[in-house]
């Protein structure tokens, strides 16, 4: 898991869970994260890049680098 703050303060933990999935905005890629607070939102790339998530999720997809990454994911 990892911690991510958002700005938020200091007391305040979102927690990564995982990674659901992904999708292409054009040029730009988001993911789909699951907080340990049952929320899930989509975040861009750069709040992602150094999450151990990141790398779980592209090692389920058979993916070295984000790059690789399909535009379309299957449903």
């Amino acid at each position: 898991m990892d911690v991510y703050d958002f700005g938020a303060p200091d007391d305040a933990k979102w927690i990564v869970n995982e990674l659901d999935s992904h999708r292409w905005n054009g040029k730009d890629l988001e993911f789909q994260v699951r907080w340990n607070t049952g929320e899930t939102t989509w975040e861009p790339l750069e709040s992602c890049k150094e999450l151990a998530a990141l790398d779980q999720y592209l090692m389920l997809m058979g993916m070295k680098h984000w790059r690789q990454l399909p535009r379309k994911v299957a449903a």
